[in-house]
């Protein structure tokens, strides 16, 4: 049996590989010039979606999708990385962000959680878009939660707490499951238990992949392995 009574996921990263459908739009994109850094510009978008998205002042009655970020944000990179884009393929190549894909792993560890436990996403992406993931991937879930529900990004404590409420289980009963040490960290602090997933190639090299071997209660390199 699971350890716990609910276990709540990331998406974007932890479940979902988001480096190789952008870099293949890109890569698509540039096909003419195989000298641009398509790498580089899928890690400074990615970077450039977590500094937008916490300045949004954000309300669940007015809500800015965070795809409109990742639009905006386009223009950001190219600036910074000298990457020539025109504005009007900017909300084109952003529409990769909503063709993610799971990792190998996903599908058959989602069934066995499934089959033991509540399982629930909390992902601060936008709820359509989560609902068009998951429908295209046909990965099912207990229920499905982001950002867009409570008004509020992930690591605000409230997400958190709403998230047990809705679901019914006390945080203590419950584990945090995700790829980024950040979500954890604020997981744990309104009483979750806490699951690390260690992804190397998040982001697309192994230099750039995010450990954590002591800090949380378990770590896991494949989602099959959840305790």
């Amino acid at each position: 049996m699971a350890r716990y009574e609910a276990y709540i996921f990331d998406v974007q990263g932890t479940l979902l590989d988001f480096y190789t459908p952008v870099a293949n739009a890109l890569k698509e994109h540039f096909a003419a010039d195989s000298t641009v850094p398509v790498g580089d510009i899928v890690r400074a978008w990615r970077r450039d979606y977590f500094s937008r998205v916490a300045s949004l002042d954000q309300s669940a009655a007015k809500w800015s999708p965070v795809q409109d970020a990742y639009t905006a944000g386009l223009a950001t990179v190219c600036e910074e990385l000298g990457v020539d884009i025109p504005l009007g393929k900017h909300a084109e190549l952003a529409e990769a962000w909503k063709r993610l894909t799971p990792w190998p792993d996903v599908a058959d560890g989602l069934r066995r959680i499934r089959s033991e436990a509540i399982a629930a996403t909390l992902s601060n992406t936008d709820m359509s878009t989560m609902v068009q993931l998951f429908k295209t991937e046909q990965l099912e879930w207990d229920a499905v939660l982001t950002a867009e529900l409570f008004g509020a990004f992930k690591p605000e404590p409230l997400v958190y707490e709403r998230t047990c409420r809705y679901l019914g289980v006390e945080p203590g009963k419950a584990a945090m499951v995700a790829s980024h040490p950040y979500d954890l960290r604020a997981a744990r602090e309104v009483g979750l238990n806490t699951v690390f997933v260690y992804r190397p190639l998040e982001f697309g090299r192994l230099e750039d992949a995010v450990d954590e071997h002591d800090e949380f209660d378990h770590r896991v390199e494949d989602i099959r392995e959840l305790p």
